[in-house]
């Protein structure tokens, strides 16, 4: 009972700091960060063990899907190539960077291991950046390019990733199975986002009279995408941003108002939990 309490102190002292954070103007997810760093040193808090896995798969795909919604498809076109730039190669760069860093600053830090460290540190989080972008006041433009390539950076960090545990284990690297493997990391996480977005949009046009039952299949479906993706061993990361762009194209052409109104504010309230 008494971590049931400790849960609920921390999501009212979440909801207090929103109202606070509205009013200093000051973005949410900074004061959410020093506040819980200041809950940390709490004397004799109990401590409170959560698995990761639930957590990652409880909050990535629906905030994920919410910032695909959202972002301006037209916008995402017009800037692809400086969102696929920062995506791709600036990713590869940036392991890179940090491996050499990270190699020369870290004694005993063999080349292989650093590479594995950067692989793992290359890539923009896409929670984070979401969150962050969402309270700054960003100009359309930035935030589209921020945001977009958090959005799709997984598959090159994964294939990074990939590149320097071979290295480390002795494997033999072989340039074409590398891209192999991110064509198929991103190719399978795009056709599966696009095959799930097309059956949710055939099933959203015949009940969309029925909000309740959209709703319910909207907030269901990055779920089920994100995980059939992952077990394919695909990337879901681009799953359920592809699944959400589809929706969101989808949802301006066949959804009523009332519906898009009753939606965007139950994702705003699933966001800020």
């Amino acid at each position: 009972m008494e971590k049931y309490s400790i849960v609920l102190f921390i999501l009212t002292i979440m909801i207090g700091l929103s109202a606070v954070a509205e009013k200093i103007r000051l973005p949410y997810p900074v004061l959410l960060i020093t506040a819980g760093i200041a809950i940390g040193f709490v004397p004799e808090l109990p401590h409170i063990e959560l698995d990761p896995e639930i957590i990652f798969l409880l909050f990535l795909p629906p905030l994920l899907y919410d910032a695909a919604f959202t972002i301006s498809f037209k916008e995402l076109k017009t800037h692809l190539h400086t969102v696929s730039t920062l995506a791709i190669g600036l990713v590869f760069l940036s392991a890179a960077g940090i491996a050499v860093l990270a190699h020369y600053l870290i004694p005993g830090m063999t080349w292989p291991l650093s590479f594995v460290l950067g692989a793992i540190l290359s890539a923009t989080d896409a929670v984070s950046a979401m969150s962050v972008t969402k309270g700054l006041g960003l100009s359309h433009k930035t935030s589209t390019i921020l945001e977009g390539e958090s959005l799709v950076n997984d598959a090159s960090a994964l294939v990074a990733y990939r590149f320097a545990v071979a290295a480390v284990t002795g494997s033999a690297f072989v340039w074409w199975e590398a891209g192999l493997s991110f064509v198929i990391l991103l190719g399978g996480g795009f056709a599966v986002g696009l095959v799930m977005g097309k059956l949710l949009g055939f099933v959203l046009a015949r009940v969309r009279k029925n909000n309740q039952v959209c709703i319910s299949f909207m907030l269901l479906m990055p779920f089920v995408t994100y995980l059939l993706a992952e077990e394919i061993h695909v990337s879901g990361v681009i799953a359920v941003v592809v699944l959400g762009l589809s929706i969101s194209r989808f949802s301006r052409k066949v959804f009523p108002e009332a519906l898009k109104n009753q939606s965007r504010g139950l994702w705003d309230i699933r966001f800020s939990c």
